[in-house]
């Protein structure tokens, strides 16, 4: 018993422990303002589609990277990755280069269901 508690009150006094629940809670904060930024980046896309029918694409990709930023923040407050997610890394690039493929949605006629011609 008596072990367990040395191990108990090095855990609590060990620096780096501390400055990753800083770390957690400061990334807590910014993945909630960056969902908020991905659902305003998803109505302006969806307001693109109805006038232009056309997403977009430098949305798209900054939207990529936000995603991609997002699920960096998740591993890294689930405890899955050591590695700190920017502004203590890089940006992450988007996951493709390729322009997005959104000719299957401006194909199909969404009243109908029914393709163009």
């Amino acid at each position: 018993m008596n072990e367990e508690k040395v191990i108990n009150t090095k855990t609590w006094q060990n620096m780096n422990v501390w400055k990753r629940g800083l770390a957690m809670l400061l990334f807590g904060f910014i993945a909630g303002f960056t969902r908020f930024i991905i659902t305003m980046i998803a109505l302006f896309q969806f307001i693109c589609l109805l006038f232009t029918e056309k997403p977009n694409y430098p949305l798209v990709k900054f939207g990529q990277s936000l995603n991609t930023y997002l699920y960096q923040m998740n591993q890294f407050l689930t405890i899955n990755s050591e590695i700190y997610p920017f502004p203590f890394a890089d940006w992450p690039p988007s996951t493709s280069d390729k322009s997005p493929d959104v000719e299957a949605c401006s194909n199909q006629d969404v009243d109908s269901g029914t393709e163009k011609v």
